[in-house]
């Protein structure tokens, strides 16, 4: 049977495109929201697992439709279908998120719960695409036009309404496109599913409102977490007595029984930092401030500062405030503070009784929201300190789940940054983890300065690094703009020494062997090793630091190889993959030869839109500031120029599609080439002007690109009807959504090996074997 004897009229079309914004708006949105859901209950790291899973929903319901067209697409009540597929996607996200936080840490099953609503939504998008193909150039058009408003709606969502309330509006405002849908159709079964999921979505969400219904989240159970041994361990009688949950995160402020004399604020349940009780006197600080100068490595490069290297320092992600306070007992007269977690902030300021008003009360502290490199990168001003404290974020702010969890605060184009911002007399001061971090620290230092003409034997006469004993270990790094004078290196192994601290694990410039210091890293000052042969020893025990860049800033990536997740997200995306597109017998009855364009065209396709977004996402944040900022801008830059060329698509003359096709894919190839070498330049010129302009200047850079990737799959749908294969539209859709799923993950495992240059070079790929393929049809 023809689909396309359904015919519509205007009235009919403005509602089917209706219910695909809405429906658009509410699958990018999830994407977010459950990311966001996600990093509070598992580790980091898992999150790349379950959302991978989810998002083959997509591909799934495409597959399903074609495999069961008889029963999902044929009939005389289209809308009544569509209907029946949207009040499941309405019903199943509410119910996957209650679900959800009732299980336990079972990846599988989390996986299955987030698939239900992805595969409805896949469900309708294919039956939409494939019950009127001949309106794909508005139909795409309206899926991504709600998918860039959506990007903006759900951070807002996020914002008013929290993690978790959040899914239950969703689930409201699509039973809404459930029910616009079956009143304009014909069958029972559309209107009954359509009001039901209208009353259940409603009231669930009415009764979280009013407060008859709050499902707790259960932070704190997973044992990775930070959070966890605050709140389970009994000694410590910790509880959570504040919460602040917007698109940023969850930040938690945790208050503990016994009062040691801090509480701990922590993001998404990791990325701990405390919050001391203070009496506002750094002169006579609270015993528990004043023991970090014994207790905390991080108070030790401020005992040997002269006078005229403490007129201003800059710290980047203060947190709750240990390094303001470090540098106020230090002595540093004007201290700038950079944190990019602006709840973290407010959280600080609302408790200033508590703390002495560490944000508040003191004039010559100035708190800055922003991202620290980004930050820096807009200043002219050198500091004569610059300072990171435990600078980790092990939490996922990207719709993949992975690539943004790193942020580009320890690279070797930030020690170049650093370094030029800095007196003469200046430092950089980094604490860090364990040895490994800070190993890969010195290799990334090194690297840096060889590039300005260092090598490293003189390289290592600007470097000390010392740790403390204990349970937590920690190390600090110091990198001085010029090499420290012997005298000055003496001075400070001595108070090392009296302070307690670990010889074993630090090292300091000219003090050689038989001193009881880290005896390789003395090796590599004098030459007696180099640092590739340092990072080969280290690589024996399971550890990679060789140096990171802006372009590949994974640095905490410290594990060898591709991290554990990853490999199996890549490769179960391979099996399906293969599955889907190299099993057709399973899918096309057809003739086997006319298929493999399109199987072709939508696999790229698929693939090269994933690897754009995420790449260009992680390049845009050193320009605009923030993660969230950029991952949203950049979406709807995309996404609706996309819509807004999957519209202008509908214009072209039917018999020039196969060209059309070739045009575009090679336009958007080109544009990509220029961008890689063109955006360092342009984001250099203009990084000092207001964030309203850059943003403004985002969306005019990607508008463009996003406007021509618009072109080729509503013309490739166009394409398939036109060549009698329009029963393969639902097919092509999933192989496109697994496609995708390929694409994040990929996306990934290149960036880590190859760098996001590498990344977007293979979307340049995709498009060109587009190209090639079409170019002759």
């Amino acid at each position: 049977m023809n689909s396309e004897i359904h015919s519509l009229d205007q009235k009919r079309m403005w509602i089917l495109l209706g219910a695909i914004f809405l429906t658009s708006f509410i699958l990018i949105s999830l994407e977010i929201t459950f990311s966001r859901l996600l990093s509070v209950l598992l580790s980091y790291h898992y999150v790349f697992i379950v959302l991978s899973l989810a998002l083959l929903g997509l591909g799934a319901g495409g597959i399903f439709v074609h495999l069961f067209r008889s029963r999902t697409l044929r009939g005389e009540d289209p809308f009544g279908v569509l209907a029946l597929s949207t009040s499941f996607f309405s019903m199943f996200i509410p119910f996957s998120v209650i679900m959800l936080i009732q299980t336990g840490e079972n990846l599988l099953l989390h996986g299955l719960l987030l698939f239900l609503p992805f595969f409805s939504a896949g469900l309708f998008f294919a039956g939409v695409y494939g019950l009127y193909p001949s309106l794909s150039s508005l139909t795409y058009g309206a899926d991504l036009i709600g998918a860039a408003a959506g990007s903006l709606g759900a951070i807002l969502a996020l914002d008013f309404l929290g993690g978790l309330r959040v899914h239950f509006f969703l689930g409201a405002i699509a039973s809404v496109a459930a029910l616009a849908l079956a009143i304009n159709g014909k069958g029972r079964k559309g209107r009954i599913a359509a009001l039901f999921s209208l009353i259940g979505t409603t009231l669930l969400l009415g009764t979280n409102l009013i407060g008859l219904y709050r499902p707790d989240m259960p932070i704190g159970k997973h044992p990775n977490k930070e959070i966890h041994e605050a709140l389970s361990e009994s000694s410590l009688k910790g509880r959570i007595i504040e919460t602040q949950w917007t698109a940023f995160g969850r930040t938690d402020l945790v208050k503990y029984g016994e009062d040691p004399g801090h509480m701990d604020l922590y993001l998404d349940g990791t990325a701990g930092s405390p919050m001391y009780r203070f009496n506002g006197d750094p002169s006579r600080p609270d015993p528990p401030v004043q023991a970090l100068k014994t207790t905390f490595p991080g108070y030790f490069p401020f005992l040997h500062l002269n006078e005229s290297e403490k007129n201003h320092g800059l710290i980047i992600g203060p947190g709750g405030g240990r390094d303001v306070l470090l540098a106020l007992m230090g002595g540093i007269r004007k201290i700038t503070a950079v944190e990019v977690n602006r709840d973290l902030v407010e959280m600080v300021r609302r408790f200033s009784i508590y703390n002495g008003g560490i944000y508040t009360a003191f004039p010559n502290v100035k708190i800055v929201i922003d991202e620290g490199r980004h930050f820096l990168r807009r200043q002219k001003e050198r500091y004569d300190m610059i300072l990171l404290s435990l600078p980790v974020t092990n939490t996922s702010r990207s719709l993949e789940g992975f690539s943004l969890t790193e942020n580009y605060l320890l690279t070797k184009d930030s020690i170049i940054n650093y370094l030029d911002h800095l007196t003469d007399a200046g430092c950089l001061v980094v604490v860090g983890h364990n040895d490994a971090e800070i190993l890969k620290l010195l290799s990334i230092t090194l690297a840096a300065l060889s590039v300005q003409g260092v090598d490293h034997r003189a390289a290592m006469n600007q470097i000390y690094i010392t740790a403390s004993k204990g349970l937590y270990n920690y190390l600090v790094f110091v990198l001085k703009k010029k090499a420290f004078e012997p005298g000055d290196s003496l001075l400070r192994y001595e108070a090392m020494l009296q302070l307690g601290l670990d010889p074993l694990s630090s090292y300091f410039p000219y003090i050689g062997e038989g001193k009881g210091l880290n005896p390789a890293l003395i090796s590599l000052s004098q030459g007696r090793m180099t640092i590739d042969q340092l990072e080969k020893r280290v690589e024996k025990s399971g550890y990679d630091i060789r140096p990171v860049t802006d372009d590949s800033p994974f640095f905490y990536k410290i594990e060898g190889g591709i991290p554990k997740p990853v490999s199996l997200a890549f490769w179960s995306s391979v099996i399906l993959l293969f599955v889907v597109t190299g099993s057709p017998l399973l899918f096309w009855k057809g003739e086997m030869t006319r298929v493999r364009k399109p199987m072709a065209l939508f696999t790229m396709l698929g693939v090269a839109f994933m690897v754009i977004e995420i790449s260009l996402i992680q390049r845009f944040v050193l320009f605009l500031g923030q993660p969230v900022i950029s991952m949203a801008i950049l979406l709807f830059s995309l996404l609706g120029g996309a819509g807004l060329g999957s519209v202008w698509s509908g214009r072209l003359v039917r018999d020039k599609i196969s060209r059309r096709i070739a045009t575009a894919s090679l336009t958007v190839g080109v544009m990509i080439l220029c961008y890689l070498f063109l955006l360092p330049f342009i984001f250099e010129q203009l990084l000092g002007l207001s964030l309203l302009i850059r943003l403004l200047v985002t969306v005019l850079m990607l508008g463009p690109l996003g406007f021509l990737m618009g072109f080729p799959f509503p013309l490739g749908l166009r394409y398939l009807k036109e060549t009698g294969m329009g029963n393969a539209i639902p097919w092509m859709w999933g192989i496109n959504g697994v496609s995708s799923v390929f694409g994040s993950v990929i996306t990934v495992v290149v960036a880590i090996s190859f760098g996001f240059t590498g990344a977007l070079l293979i979307s340049v790929g995709c498009y060109l074997v587009i190209f090639l393929l079409f170019l002759k049809s």
